[in-house]
């Protein structure tokens, strides 16, 4: 039986990726906030993590409306404190399918990356600055949608590269 957080979820994600002012919207930022804002410049946001320079937040006292549907269930990750991710959990295959047949219809083919160690499957696709990829974690049966700003997002993965020793022959 399909709870009502799946249905919001959904609706959410289906209307999320069909709307009209997608591209901008996403260009500008996410849900409202401004790509690179400080979290210091938010309100009502608490940590749920952090790891390394990267801390994620959610805002349990807002609900998001993404094109008309509310959801809570969005997390927004932050590097140096700026914002530079969002992360929507997708709650069933189906969903998932749906995704990523309207992005392919609005943004193209998808850039698809198989890791078969993780058994991982990551579709991607790029708007301006803003990578959108549809995530299946096969092993953990766990599916979600993120949105990167990408300036941000490759300093981000940049640190974490350094992170790693050299591997030396």
């Amino acid at each position: 039986m399909i709870r009502i957080q799946q249905i919001i979820s959904i609706f959410t994600i289906l209307l999320l990726i069909s709307g009209v002012s997608y591209a901008a919207d996403l260009q500008e930022g996410f849900l409202g906030t401004n790509w690179g804002t400080n979290i210091s410049e938010l309100t009502g946001f608490s940590k749920v993590s952090k790891k390394g320079e990267v801390s994620y937040y959610r805002n349990p006292q807002k609900t998001y409306t993404v094109f008309g549907v509310g959801t809570a269930n969005v997390i927004f990750g932050f590097f140096k404190d700026k914002f530079f991710a969002a992360y929507i959990a997708v709650e069933s295959i189906e969903v998932f399918d749906r995704a990523k047949s309207h992005i392919t219809q609005k943004l193209g083919s998808p850039r698809t990356i198989l890791k078969t160690q993780n058994q991982q499957t990551i579709f991607s696709w790029r708007q301006a600055d803003t990578r959108i990829k549809l995530k299946l974690y096969e092993k953990e049966g766990k599916m979600k949608l993120a949105f990167y700003y990408t300036p941000i997002a490759g300093k981000v993965n940049q640190v974490q590269r350094d992170m790693f020793p050299a591997i030396g022959v």
